[in-house]
């Protein structure tokens, strides 16, 4: 039985030392209007904050936990569309984002790791076509890139190392032909580059030494 009382006695020393710790903090704009509210763990965030426009519109929902973004975070325009949605791990970005033009329509989304581009992202034009897709790796384009216009004809394609292009690159015309490709070494032309016509025909543009 008395073991049972110190239990109880710790679990309420616990909470009540939670409740002392956790504070509100409320911050205004000079109007008086609401700039941010969240809670404080010692003087550091904790747990979810929302962040406002100066006329009081939501501006942003983070989540933190000792003080570092932790978590999903959400940004919003000034006329409450989202604008983008990310997930924090430790103070770095992490995992899937999601990002919007003004209309609403996705704009770019991809994956981060600790911090920084990698895997596929994937770009797109204001109307939601796509844009342009490609890979990064330790937040540097690395490998297939390909590139489209607004009629969505593929215009550019061709890989990239570490930031550099490398390989084969075609380069197309506005209605998606084929109009001239090369060779990339370490981001610099080299070998024969060449020309098509209309028709398809291929001829020596430059060679590069």
């Amino acid at each position: 039985m008395i073991d049972k009382i110190k239990i109880l006695l710790l679990i309420l020393v616990l909470m009540s030392s939670s409740w002392i710790v956790l504070s509100q903090e409320i911050l205004h704009y000079e109007n008086g209007s609401i700039k941010s509210k969240g809670s404080l763990d010692q003087g550091k965030k904790e747990g979810e904050w929302n962040f406002y426009y100066p006329t009081g519109i939501l501006s942003s929902i983070e989540t933190y936990r000792s003080g570092q973004l932790n978590g999903k975070a959400q940004t919003f325009y000034p006329n409450s569309i989202k604008k983008d949605e990310e997930y924090w791990k430790n103070g770095l970005l992490e995992d899937s984002s999601f990002y919007y033009y003004e209309n609403g329509i996705l704009s770019k989304k991809g994956i981060y790791q600790a911090g920084l581009y990698e895997a596929e992202w994937y770009y797109y034009f204001v109307n939601g076509d796509l844009k342009r897709t490609g890979f990064y790796q330790s937040g540097l384009p690395h490998g297939n890139w390909r590139i489209y216009n607004e009629k969505g004809f593929l215009i550019q394609e061709g890989d990239y190392e570490m930031g550099l292009k490398s390989g084969l690159w075609k380069y197309f015309d506005d209605d998606g032909r084929l109009h001239y490709e090369g060779n990339y070494v370490g981001g610099k032309e080299i070998g024969n580059w060449f020309v098509f016509n209309k028709k398809g025909k291929r001829k020596l543009f430059k060679r590069y030494d």
